[in-house]
C-alpha cells in the first residue's frame, strides 16, 4: 500500500486523468481512409454533399462566392448546401471572423448571407481568435480535413492534400471539437446525434489505416514533436509557411522565456528535422516558394518567408526543395514513417501555439505510400535548394530571362 495515496485515492486519481485527457490522445479506428489531393478534394466534396442523407457539418477559414463566375466550385458547393437542406439534410456552418483581413470578412459574411437566406444556419469564430480549420463531416460518419480553402485558387491551381476518414468515432471526436469552437464563441453547442441513414463509401477508393489520431489546436505541437523523435527511416514535410523565430511575435501573448528555451515550438520542429538526420533518418522537405510575376504588371516579386527556415535546415544537411513557380503550394503536411499527418496547420507561431486548426495523424502504410508519391511528384517539379542559393537571386535570374526573351 502507498503510504501516501490509500489504494482507493489512486484509483479514484487515475479515474480522473484518463476521464480529463483529451480524446486527441487517443487512437480511434476507421473502416477506411481515402486521399483526395489536389483535384481529388473538388470533385469528391461535390459527390459528399450529392449523397449525404443526414447531416453536413462544416469548419471553414475561407469561403467565397464569385459573381462574375457562377460556375466556380465554391458557388456550386453553395447550391449543393442548399439542394441538401431542401430535402431534409441537417446543414450548419462554421466560419471565420476576421479582425485583422477585412477582405476576407466581408466575403465570409456574404457566403453566409446567402446560406442563411436558404435557413442554413451560420455561426462565426470569436473574432480575436484565427480559425484556420478545414472539416466538413457528412453524416456522422464521412469526415473530410483538408487544407483547401473554398476559393478559386485553392480548389483549382494550389497544391493541397486533404484526406476523408470513414469512421463514427472519428466523426463524433471531430463534431466535439466543433462544440468547443462553439463555446469559445460564445454559441451553444450544436447536437451530436445523426439520423440513421448514412452516406456510403462504396463509391470511394478507400485504404486500410490502423488508427487515427487528432490533431487540433495545441495538440499539434507535442504529437509532430513526438513523432519526429520516433522517426526510424524516412521523414517528409511539405509546408506552405515555415517560418522560424528569433523573438516573439508582437501579436502573441506576453510571456518571459527562461534562459535556452525557444521562442517558438516551430523552432523546435525545425531542430527535430536536423537532429533527426544526424541520427540517419532520411529527412526531405517542400517549401513554398512564393516567385511569383504579376499577371498586372509582369514583375516578378518575391517573399522570403520560408527562406530563414530552408538555409537553417540545409545547414543541418536535411535535402530542402522549393515548389514549382507556377502555382503555390498550400499543403501542410508530415510522413513519418508510415504515418502521415494532414490537415491545416502551418509551420507559424499562431497557427502552431494560437489559432484554432485541424489537423489528423493516419497509421497506415499504403495511405503513407499516397502521399510519399504526392511529395516525390512535388519536389520533381520544384527546384532543389543549396548552399548559396537565394529566392532573390532566383528573382533576378528569372527577370533576366524574361528580358532576353520578352513576349511578343
Amino acid at each position: 500500500m502507498n503510504r501516501y495515496f490509500p489504494g482507493k485515492t489512486l484509483l479514484v486519481l487515475l479515474l480522473l486523468f484518463i476521464v480529463i485527457l483529451p480524446q486527441s490522445l487517443f487512437a480511434l479506428p476507421a473502416e477506411g481512409v481515402t486521399p483526395i489531393n489536389n483535384r481529388g478534394y473538388v470533385a469528391s466534396v461535390h459527390k459528399l454533399f450529392q449523397n449525404a442523407q443526414s447531416s453536413i457539418r462544416i469548419m471553414a477559414y475561407q469561403a467565397w462566392f464569385y459573381e462574375d463566375y457562377p460556375d466556380s466550385d465554391s458557388n456550386i458547393f453553395l447550391e449543393e448546401l442548399i439542394d441538401a437542406r431542401k430535402r431534409g439534410v441537417d446543414v450548419k456552418v462554421f466560419l471565420e471572423t476576421s479582425n485583422w483581413n477585412q477582405n476576407l470578412d466581408n466575403k465570409n459574411k456574404d457566403y453566409a448571407k446567402r446560406l442563411e437566406d436558404a435557413n442554413i444556419p451560420v455561426f462565426f469564430d470569436h473574432k480575436e481568435i484565427t480559425s484556420h480549420e478545414k472539416v466538413i463531416i457528412i453524416d456522422g460518419f464521412a469526415t473530410v480535413v483538408s487544407s483547401n480553402n473554398w476559393s478559386h485558387f485553392s480548389l483549382w491551381i494550389n497544391n493541397e492534400v486533404a484526406v476523408i476518414i470513414w469512421s463514427r468515432q472519428v466523426a463524433k471526436a471531430f463534431g466535439e471539437y466543433l462544440n468547443e469552437l462553439m463555446r469559445q464563441a460564445g454559441h451553444d453547442p450544436l447536437s451530436l446525434e445523426t439520423g440513421e441513414k448514412t452516406i456510403s463509401m462504396d463509391e470511394f477508393k478507400t485504404y486500410p489505416a490502423r488508427d487515427i489520431l487528432l490533431m487540433n489546436n495545441r495538440d499539434y505541437f507535442p504529437m509532430a514533436h513526438e513523432a519526429f523523435q520516433s522517426a526510424k527511416e524516412k521523414i517528409r514535410v511539405v509546408q506552405r509557411s515555415a517560418l522560424y523565430y528569433t523573438m516573439v511575435p508582437s501579436y502573441a501573448p506576453e510571456k518571459n522565456l527562461e534562459p535556452g528555451e525557444p521562442v517558438s515550438q516551430v523552432n523546435i520542429l525545425i531542430k527535430d528535422l536536423i537532429e533527426a538526420k544526424k541520427h540517419g533518418v532520411d529527412v526531405q522537405v517542400v517549401l513554398d516558394a512564393e516567385v511569383r510575376k504579376r499577371r498586372s504588371t509582369g514583375e516578378w516579386t518575391v517573399n522570403y518567408d520560408n527562406e530563414d527556415t530552408a538555409m537553417r535546415l540545409l545547414a543541418g544537411g536535411v535535402t530542402v526543395y522549393y515548389d514549382s513557380l507556377t502555382t503555390q503550394t498550400h499543403a501542410k503536411m508530415l510522413i513519418v514513417d508510415d504515418q502521415t499527418v494532414v490537415g491545416s496547420t502551418n509551420w507559424t507561431y499562431n497557427a502552431v501555439e494560437i489559432g484554432n486548426e485541424a489537423s489528423v495523424l493516419i497509421k497506415s502504410k499504403p495511405v503513407a505510400e499516397v502521399y510519399y508519391q504526392f511529395f516525390d511528384d512535388l519536389k520533381e517539379a520544384g527546384i532543389q535548394a543549396k548552399p548559396g542559393f537565394d529566392l532573390f537571386s532566383l528573382k533576378r535570374e528569372l527577370e533576366a530571362k524574361d528580358k532576353k526573351n520578352p513576349k511578343k
